[in-house]
């Protein structure tokens, strides 16, 4: 499907840019899905290029690449199949003046290699789908480790990149961008660790706080604006109690209750219960508990304890819900949480095994997405931060997105719900920033 709509021209075009750059755009790339706003209606890039940016990764659960260290259920490359290439055709390359270098940890052991020959796949994949990509993809071996990307990051310099995807993890891209930054060479990154964005470096990731924003949002829109939280003491807690704090802060809800508790079964028991009874004595019309299958039971035992009892209000929770065994916890179901069309995510995959023969990890289509991207910019002028942070953003396989001034990613998600059988849609990504 990705080939045969990539192979269309489309003409749409609504953005403040000039005739000549909606025209580019528009006849750049289809969009890889017909699903997220509605039966039938493309995806394409918000500035009216449509797009093959297909993010498959669903927005956390299934990995935050190096995000943090003590996140225990859902690190990366867990439970994950590694794809094997079935011999896929090479993918066309540009003249040697569009170099784009594409920056992975291939020599690294366990999960961080396995990912990234992943990515490297669903970079080729890109390249091939576009056809006549306008770029050449040069890839580098960091290794895993910052003296390895900082080699990487030079030769790829030496060799005349202009734009750098990667590398994946944090201390690797502070090296590779302080190289990139000297040259005025944009890095599009995949760390999820929001402190190395910044001066010319953008993340290209699934970040906690877009999550916890779109949940409020929908939240608040739905008519739960008195929110109960209890949240993990961890670095990953720290960064969603902050995004709690910003999203009811932006959209007028209140924050009634709060427990903190730590990532055990035993740490949990006595700050849910606590929670519990705050709940059960009223107040509270939602409750945020961000946390993976397992604990969530755990807590929603001792919730229930306490008095609170299933469906009694509106649970919300993060990516780290997207995991097949949430649809058996019992006291999560009909729980809302932001992330990307389960369809989407499904097409993204056979995609994938098509070509590949296996299954990716869910981080995979980062890599794809970043060197779509990269086609896209050189197509309208060039890697400038300015077309990289265009307001109006892009429409990608995991909705829409954008990149702020700060390196920061937007995205614009749909609402899942938690369903025996799996998620389901409650409310489509937007399809375009305006008014949201």
């Amino acid at each position: 499907m990705v080939q045969a709509m990539m192979s269309r021209r489309a003409g749409r075009g609504s953005t403040d840019r000039s005739s000549t750059n909606r025209g580019l755009l528009s006849r750049f790339l289809r969009g890889t899905a017909k699903v997220v706003a509605g039966a039938g209606r493309k995806l394409g890039m918000a500035l009216g290029l449509s797009a093959s940016l297909a993010l498959a990764g669903c927005s956390g659960g299934a990995g935050f690449g190096d995000m943090f260290s003590g996140l225990g259920p859902g690190k990366e490359g867990q439970g994950q199949q590694t794809a094997q290439p079935a011999q896929p055709a090479a993918p066309p390359q540009a003249g040697s003046g569009n170099k784009v270098a594409l920056l992975l940890p291939l020599g690294a052991p366990g999960a961080a290699g396995r990912l990234a020959r992943a990515m490297k796949n669903a970079a080729e994949m890109a390249m091939i789908d576009a056809g006549r990509p306008d770029i050449t993809l040069v890839v580098k071996n960091t290794n895993g480790n910052v003296a390895g990307a900082r080699a990487a990051a030079e030769a790829a310099l030496a060799e005349g990149a202009r734009l750098i995807l990667g590398p994946l993890l944090a201390n690797n891209v502070r090296a590779v961008g302080q190289r990139a930054r000297a040259r005025g060479v944009p890095v599009i990154a995949f760390s999820s660790r929001a402190e190395v964005a910044g001066n010319g470096v953008y993340l290209m990731s699934f970040l906690p706080s877009s999550e916890v924003d779109n949940v409020v949002r929908h939240a608040v829109k739905s008519g739960k604006k008195r929110i109960a939280a209890l949240i993990p003491s961890s670095d990953y807690g720290r960064v969603v109690d902050a995004a709690l704090k910003a999203a009811a802060r932006k959209y007028g809800a209140s924050i009634v209750a709060r427990e903190s508790y730590v990532r055990t079964a035993l740490g949990l028991q006595t700050p849910a219960q606590r929670l519990g009874q705050a709940i059960a004595n009223g107040g509270a019309d939602a409750l945020f508990f961000p946390e993976g299958p397992k604990l969530l039971a755990t807590g929603g035992s001792a919730l229930q304890a306490a008095g609170v009892a299933p469906g009694s209000l509106q649970l919300l929770g993060t990516g780290l819900w997207d995991s097949p065994k949430i649809r058996t916890v019992r006291f999560a179901q009909g729980g809302w949480y932001a992330g990307v069309d389960p369809r989407l995510v499904s097409h993204f995959a056979t995609r994938y095994r098509q070509t590949y023969g296996g299954t990716p990890p869910r981080l995979a289509s980062l890599a794809y997405d970043a060197t779509s991207l990269a086609i896209a910019l050189k197509r309208i002028g060039g890697f400038n931060n300015a077309a990289i942070t265009n307001r109006e953003g892009f429409q990608g396989m995991n909705g829409l997105f954008r990149f702020r001034r700060n390196g920061l990613i937007e995205r614009g998600l749909a609402i899942l719900r938690v369903t025996p059988t799996g998620p389901r849609v409650v409310a489509p990504a937007p399809g375009r920033f305006t008014g949201y």
